[in-house]
Order: structure tokens, then C-alpha cells, then sequence
């Protein structure tokens, strides 16, 4: 029987739920800066934003599945707006309007915080400047317009030239980096149907991939269903790894993408294992289209050189423009003695050295099947993996030593 009461009751308890759903926050460096934005919305009678310290690790604990909707950030003690501004971008969600309050007075920082799809609340402000400028953003927010549409989850794509060359592993160890150690919302995505070991690499326990049944239509995937098949890690890390004894490669790969597009929304990188699943112009050209950074990975012996070879003309020859970055990564797999060509010889045949160079380390399985992050281990392999994470984020990697780059000068 249909219950009024009941329907009025469970109504006011909705609505109760949605008014105290957090709408702004504001991270402070000064009080004089809390003291104001707080004034400004008690005047225009709005809830005042919760105010945090302006502090990497309380960026962390916003709630990702229900982040606010406005995040102010005081960045008045800065020495560079804009740089501080991209280093924070990572542990934001990308559904989130962003303020920045600052003082620099310069157009440039306006236009690329702009790029970022960040606003610029220019310091010292008014209480009523401030209150004008509040309702704009607030209102474009409600209006799904504004800066807010120009800001996006950084996708990277993670291709190994052929298998066996390491490139899950990588995937992997970037996944846990980003989210572990640098504090951004990461969503790892499992290319690899009817099989993969990215379970093992990540650490994981009994993991069982997310079944899914040929009956569900893709255009029916909405953002529920979609964090209904991904899996929580950590508060800062996910993995979407679906699989299907009804459906084949390509139709869980089409299924994988309509759900990853779901949940962009949710993660600020997302990092996608392609293993080796992309092998021709077609692939290359799509994968352009979609992502930010592309991760070429190789080791160093004759047939993985030369498909690295073929695959790094493709992407020359269709990203002209170079709006897709680039990094090329040559996975020490084996020991030099075992058939290994030398960076000499990769550089002649290819035309340029690898970006980024992981020296072989014997003891990788054992950190791998202990659940261990290579990266918190001696292992030579830890800091050429640490300087692609810091490369993916646009920020300068350290100098690579030279005990590194010589396991290749060995031969010949």
C-alpha cells in the first residue's frame, strides 16, 4: 500500500541529506584570507565553506566519491602561482570548480590557470568583490559550464611494444606511486581481458576480475553501475579489470572504455595497461585522440627494438602536432649477457635514446611476489620508475647516475 506519511517522511530526510552535502571548502594560508571569504558568504546568507590548512595531506582526505563542489585555495604565500597551482591540480577531483586566491599580477598567470580550467580570485578583494565573484562560480558549477568544463582527469596510456617486456609491471608501480606516495586519485585500468598478471603485480590478494554479461547494453552504462565495477584499493587508488565468458576482446574493450569514461569524473589520472593489445596505425591514431601522455615500453633485445621501432613511426607520423606527450621506456627485462643489443646500437637503429632507462635487477620477482613496491626497495630499478611518475606529472626528474646507464656499455 502506498504510505503518504511514509513517502513525506523519507522526502524530508532527502532533502535533509542534500542541504548538508558540503558544497565548498576553502584551504587557508592566512587568516585575514579565511576571515574574509567567510564574511562574504555569511552576507549573502550561504553556509560558510569548511576551512582547512593550506596542506598537501589534507587535500588528501577530501572524499572522492563525494568531493564539494567549489574548492577555494589560498595561495598568497607563494612563490610561483602557477606551479603550485599544477601540483595541486593531481589531488583535486576533475569534477570540482577550483579557486585560486593570489596575488600575482600578471596576465600570463591568468591564462594558464585558465588553461587549467582554474578561476583566479586576484588578492587583496572587497567582501563584496569576493561575494560577486563566489556567485558567478557558484552558479556556473550548478550550470555545468564555466572554467570547470576545461578541467579533466590526465589519462596515460601504458603500451608495451610486444609482450613479456615488462609493461603491466610498470603500470603497476606508476599506479601505486601516484596514488601512495604523490597523493593522487588514481584509477588503474586492466586492458589485458582473458588473462593478465596485474593483480600479482599490484599486490592483490584472491583478486577476481569484475564479471560482466553480454546482456547489459553499453548505453545503459551510467556512473552507479560504473563504480559498481571498480574496485577500491585505497581511498586514493581503483582498478577497473573487467572479463566475460560471453563476450570477446574487442567487445570488453568497448565496455571497458564506456565504463572508464563513467568514471573519469572520479579520478585525477588514470592510467590504462594496454600491454600489448595495440598493434597498428588505427590503434595508434585512437589512442592519440584519447590520451594526455604515451608510454612506449621495449627491452632491449632485437625483435622488441624492432617493433618499438614500427610503432614510434606511427605515432611520429600522427602526432604532428604534438599535443600527446611522448615518453619512450626501455624495460631491462634480462641480464646484458642474455642477448641484450646496447644503448649504442638502440639509438642508431631508432634514431634516439629512451626517455627513461630501468636497468634489469634479479631480485624484481621476489619484491614482486612479496607484494612489494619496487620503488620502496634498494633496487636499482626504484629511481628511473620514480623519474617517469615525475615525468608523467610534469615535473623535473632527477638525474639518472651513470652506474645506471653503463649496465648497457658492457656489451661490445
Amino acid at each position: 500500500m502506498f504510505d503518504l506519511a511514509e513517502r513525506l517522511s523519507s522526502n524530508k530526510s532527502n532533502e535533509s541529506k542534500l542541504s548538508h552535502k558540503l558544497k565548498t571548502m576553502l584551504f587557508y594560508q592566512t587568516e585575514e584570507c579565511r576571515s574574509l571569504v567567510n564574511e562574504s558568504f555569511r552576507f549573502d546568507g550561504k553556509d560558510e565553506p569548511k576551512c582547512v590548512k593550506n596542506r598537501d595531506e589534507e587535500f588528501r582526505q577530501i572524499d572522492l566519491l563525494n568531493p564539494p563542489e567549489v574548492v577555494i585555495i589560498e595561495l598568497n604565500a607563494s612563490q610561483d602561482v602557477v606551479q603550485d597551482a599544477q601540483r595541486l591540480a593531481h589531488l583535486l577531483p576533475s569534477q570540482v570548480s577550483v579557486v585560486i586566491v593570489g596575488s600575482e599580477d600578471a596576465i600570463s598567470t591568468i591564462r594558464l590557470l585558465k588553461e587549467m580550467g582554474f578561476y583566479y580570485l586576484f588578492w587583496p578583494v572587497s567582501k563584496q568583490e569576493c561575494s560577486d565573484f563566489m556567485k558567478h562560480v557558484l552558479d556556473n558549477h550548478e550550470q555545468h559550464r564555466g572554467l570547470m568544463a576545461n578541467r579533466k582527469s590526465k589519462r596515460v596510456a601504458m603500451v608495451g611494444v610486444k609482450g613479456g617486456v615488462g609493461t603491466s609491471l610498470i603500470s603497476s608501480e606508476v599506479s601505486r606511486m601516484l596514488s601512495f606516495d604523490k597523493g593522487v586519485s588514481t584509477l588503474l585500468v586492466d586492458h589485458n581481458y582473458h588473462g593478465g598478471n596485474l593483480d600479482i603485480f599490484m599486490g592483490l590478494k584472491q583478486h577476481q576480475k569484475r564479471i560482466v554479461q553480454k546482456g547489459t547494453l553499453i548505453s545503459n552504462i551510467d556512473g552507479t553501475y560504473a563504480l559498481g565495477l571498480i574496485r577500491k584499493i585505497t581511498p586514493m587508488l581503483s582498478m577497473l579489470a573487467i572479463d566475460s565468458d560471453e563476450l570477446n576482446s574487442q567487445e570488453l574493450k568497448e565496455y571497458t572504455v564506456a565504463v572508464q569514461e563513467q568514471a573519469l569524473k572520479n579520478s585525477s589520472v588514470m592510467i590504462e595497461d594496454h600491454a600489448h593489445l595495440i598493434r597498428n596505425e588505427d590503434d595508434i591514431i585512437k589512442l592519440l585522440q584519447q590520451v594526455d601522455v604515451l608510454v612506449l615500453v621495449f627491452d632491449a633485445t632485437v625483435s622488441s627494438l624492432r617493433d618499438y621501432n614500427r610503432l614510434n613511426q606511427l605515432v611520429k607520423k600522427n602526432n604532428l602536432d604534438n599535443q600527446t606527450r611522448v615518453i619512450s621506456v626501455l624495460n631491462s627485462s634480462r641480464p646484458s649477457n642474455s642477448g641484450s643489443v646496447s644503448a649504442e646500437e638502440i639509438e642508431k637503429y631508432s634514431g634516439q635514446r629512451a626517455t627513461i632507462t630501468v636497468p634489469y635487477d634479479d631480485k624484481a620477482p621476489q619484491y614482486v611476489l612479496e607484494g612489494l613496491q619496487i620503488v620502496k626497495t634498494k633496487s636499482a630499478m626504484a629511481q628511473p620508475l620514480m623519474n617517469l611518475v615525475a615525468l608523467i606529472l610534469g615535473e623535473e626528474p632527477k638525474q639518472e647516475s651513470r652506474s645506471f646507464l653503463s649496465f648497457f656499455k658492457k656489451k661490445g
